[in-house]
């Protein structure tokens, strides 16, 4: 059986009482109050190492003007893949098509139908087309990457005041830049093959959009290192009632135990 918390007195099977029948303290509540104050000192310091956390993804986010501006760049890039990326006519006896291409294109009729056949009876087809179609499955590839960049620099930008922030946020624009352009270079490659072989069947041309997207990702460049030369610090929470409260109570806890301690011996 189990001891009275506060005599040791040995509990018996008899002892249905809520009380000790030696000392008659309520066993259930007794030192109730200590508990609840370890309780609050526990989640008071849980606060004292998330304060500091919450307080520099709320500044990355709208700590300054710049880092307004910064939060409405983050969604130029993945904005202008919706327009059109590039423009591709086709002049077939039975069939014409006339189509832009943007990332939207791309995802519905490329991943969502998985209708991969075509372009790969292409690829596996004749020589004349079998470059022009790698290049144009390439860049496909490119643009679905420097789509990935451009996502992933929303979620990044909360950890921006992190020691690595400003490096992490530049490499993502940076990549996202560079996958764009080897889009755009696939895409001409695969323009050229087609034209020089086909004629007035084929035509091509790039859009406005793929120029507007690699300005997006140079937006969100500038932004980044403008803050970085503002070094505005980050703006924390004052936690000093926290910590004084809690080194208060446990001051008092050491010295309950310390008398506890002297008055057993």
């Amino acid at each position: 059986m189990a001891n009275c918390p506060k005599c040791g007195y040995k509990l018996r099977m008899i002892d249905i009482k809520a009380e000790c029948p030696k000392c008659g303290v309520n066993l259930m509540y007794y030192n109730h109050q200590e508990r609840l104050a370890e309780d609050a000192d526990k989640a008071e310091e849980e606060h004292i190492r998330m304060q500091p956390k919450i307080d520099r993804i709320k500044f990355a986010f709208v700590g300054t003007k710049l880092s307004i501006v910064r939060l409405i760049c983050l969604f130029i890039p993945i904005g202008m893949m919706f327009l059109p990326l590039a423009h591709i006519t086709v002049n077939m006896p039975y069939k014409s098509i006339d189509t832009n291409v943007s990332v939207l294109n791309v995802v519905m009729d490329v991943l969502m139908e998985m209708d991969f056949g075509i372009l790969f009876d292409m690829i596996g087809g004749s020589d004349l087309t079998r470059v022009a179609f790698i290049t144009y499955l390439l860049s496909i590839v490119f643009l679905l990457v420097a789509a990935v960049f451009a996502i992933l620099n929303i979620p990044f930008d909360s950890v921006s005041c992190s020691p690595k922030g400003f490096k992490r946020n530049i490499t993502l624009s940076s990549c996202g830049i560079a996958f764009t352009v080897l889009s755009i270079v696939s895409f001409l490659i695969f323009n050229g093959q087609l034209t020089d072989t086909f004629g007035a069947m084929y035509s091509g041309s790039l859009g406005f959009g793929s120029f507007l997207v690699i300005l997006g990702f140079v937006a969100i460049i500038v932004v980044n290192i403008l803050i970085k030369k503002q070094n505005i610090p980050v703006k924390y929470k004052d936690l000093t009632e926290y910590i004084e409260r809690i080194e208060k109570r446990k001051a008092e806890l050491a010295a309950k135990e310390e008398n506890a301690t002297l008055t057993n011996a």
